[in-house]
């Protein structure tokens, strides 16, 4: 990527446009041309002859129906309006699993990048990217075609998460780290407020200058891949990735500072998150709320509201964390949830008993596992000290009221 930062129009404009699905491709692309407009259009972004990276949302190889990874019309509506502007259209991402062409092949991606005359990268090498202005990530191995591409374009799946609560335009340069160099970041970063921190230093370096994300379908409960398609219908476009996120979170009646990605973006005086200080553009916001969206919610969610010493509060978090339990009877023993373990040796062994398939005292609870695995034969158990308290109700209504409470004062 260049020196220069990337160019920002109205970084505090997020535009909502209304799509009710993927089959009317000219009713999608229309739609996202007018959001566009709201910015300045995508040459406000792309100038004639730029390489322009588009920074899918890929996880593992998933069929478009399971809401996964970024949809096939989503990428092929981008791709037009970035040739429309004289751009380069090149697309690519790393996947927690498996290589970038079988991910992008099975998710209906390949087909399109083929089709449009665009290009497909692989994230297989790295560069080193500095910025001594970062809170923890002052040098970065980052995917080389950053350096390659003058334009970076996030194209991020709306989706709940596990560990982060939330996972859109910010969470999304995740990927930008090669295959299974992320769960190395994973084991260095154990508490999920640092690795939020080392996030937003991914993002303050790549300097992605836009978001496109689908919510069109998206996913609720334990996602990123182990949740349910809901219907949102939804695209949410915008310059100022955290203020996506925002909106995107406010959409789905989560309180945004349940997100860590938010707090460790406002710490960092990396762009707009909070709600009131963002211009909505497009479609009412109200129009498009979905109010019974399954959120995932963990009481250590509830913790960042007290006063405690941040030893007490690591220590609160680890014993009210989710466990990761297998059940054998849908494992394959396809072993992507051991090859994913960032642990070394893994904290995870799907072929040994129940009570030793699992390491209590090694596991992280960064649910990698429960991310990979292709049957959803991870379940996440709350601790006992959560089904004592009931705190996972509390946290699930506390997150409710203040998403809005948000949503009012807007």
């Amino acid at each position: 990527m260049p020196e220069p930062e990337s160019t920002v129009v109205a970084p505090s404009v997020v535009s909502l446009a209304a799509v009710p699905g993927y089959d009317d491709f000219p009713l999608l692309l229309s739609r996202l041309r007018e959001a566009m407009q709201d910015l300045g259009g995508m040459e406000a972004f792309v100038q004639p002859g730029q390489r322009v990276l588009l920074k899918a949302n890929l996880v593992a190889p998933t069929r478009p129906e399971q809401a996964v990874t970024t949809h096939p019309a989503v990428l092929r509506a981008v791709i037009r309006l970035v040739q429309e502007a004289g751009g380069i259209a090149c697309v690519g991402d790393g996947p927690g699993v498996g290589d970038t062409r079988t991910a992008m092949a099975v998710g209906g991606l390949l087909a399109v990048v083929q089709e449009e005359g665009a290009e497909m990268l692989e994230f297989d090498e790295t560069a080193v990217f500095e910025n001594l202005s970062n809170r923890v990530g002052k040098r970065l191995s980052l995917c080389r075609h950053l350096q390659d591409c003058q334009v970076l374009i996030s194209l991020p799946k709306l989706k709940t998460h596990v560990q982060m609560a939330f996972t859109g335009a910010v969470k999304n340069q995740f990927g930008l780290i090669p295959g299974s160099a992320k769960g190395q970041m994973h084991f260095r970063f154990q508490d999920r407020n640092r690795l939020a921190d080392y996030l937003v230093d991914i993002n303050r370096t790549a300097r992605p200058a836009l978001a496109i994300m689908d919510a069109i379908v998206g996913m609720e409960g334990p996602g990123p891949s182990g949740g349910t398609p809901r219907q949102i219908g939804a695209l949410i476009v915008g310059s100022d990735l955290p203020a996506v996120d925002v909106v995107a979170c406010t959409l789905i009646g989560l309180d945004p500072d349940a997100n860590p990605l938010n707090l460790a973006a406002r710490r960092a005086g990396y762009g707009t998150t909070r709600l009131e200080e963002i211009r909505l553009a497009g479609v009412p916001l109200a129009d498009l709320q979905v109010h019974d969206y399954k959120l995932v919610q963990t009481p250590a969610n509830i913790l960042r509201i007290l006063p405690l010493p941040a030893s007490v509060l690591r220590w609160l978090r680890r014993q009210l964390s989710p466990r990761p339990s297998i059940d054998h009877r849908k494992c394959i023993l396809c072993r992507r949830c051991t090859n994913g373990c960032p642990v070394n040796p893994p904290a995870i062994h799907p072929d040994a008993p129940p009570g030793q398939d699992i390491d209590e005292q090694t596991c992280i609870r960064c649910y990698c596992c429960h991310e990979f695995c292709p049957v959803k034969a991870i379940d996440l158990r709350r601790s006992r000290l959560d089904r004592c308290l009931h705190l996972n109700y509390l946290a699930n209504k506390i997150s409710r009221l203040l998403g809005k409470i948000v949503a009012l004062w807007r």
